[in-house]
């Protein structure tokens, strides 16, 4: 595949999506979701065919971004699930491109991947949070060079990460000690 006609395919996905988020300003109801659903699907071949044909490491990274921001935007779990597979391809990608990557791209990308893994855990899943937290801390270090007004919504978002990394320590330390007074107990 020529790198112009996957920039090409691309564009006229994101139109197709900038159209939905028009049509269903609200982000749901069976209509957006079937259709963010379908371009999601096309954005994730399209990235599919670019790693195959071994493309632009910047057009990769690009087609999977669009295609994780995508299938969040379904917000299901499997979708959530697809989202994020899409953003670690779409890393993956980028460390072919780092010397030349934009940051502005690094930045969606690691802001965006941190909002997915954080909504896929929800308040119980310890490594997704973590993960998450990492990935909002990197978008913070490039938000403040690069896009400074995002600064405070990732910050509260890197909070809310490391918020729900330390209440889930917080409560695996607690039912650890329960188990071991139990054990105590029973032993005695």
């Amino acid at each position: 595949m020529r790198a112009e006609d996957g920039d090409n395919i691309r564009a006229s996905l994101i139109a197709r999506r900038d159209a939905a988020l028009k049509r269903w300003p609200g982000r749901s109801g069976e209509g957006f979701e079937a259709e963010m659903a379908a371009i999601a699907r096309e954005l994730d071949a399209l990235a599919r065919a670019l790693d195959g044909a071994d493309s632009d490491p910047m057009q990769r990274l690009r087609t999977w971004r669009a295609a994780g921001e995508a299938y969040f935007m379904v917000g299901a779990k499997y979708a959530l699930q697809c989202a994020t597979e899409a953003f670690r391809y779409a890393e993956t990608a980028a460390g072919g491109a780092e010397p030349e990557a934009d940051a502005h791209e690094l930045l969606h990308l690691k802001h965006q991947f941190g909002l997915a893994l954080l909504k896929l855990g929800g308040d119980r899943n310890e490594q997704l949070a973590s993960e998450a937290a990492t990935r909002l801390s990197a978008a913070l270090s490039l938000a403040r060079k690069h896009m400074p007004v995002g600064v405070a919504s990732i910050k509260y978002e890197l909070f809310r990460a490391e918020h729900t990394v330390t209440q889930l320590r917080g409560t695996r330390r607690a039912e650890r000690r329960d188990a071991d007074k139990a054990r105590e107990a029973q032993a005695a």
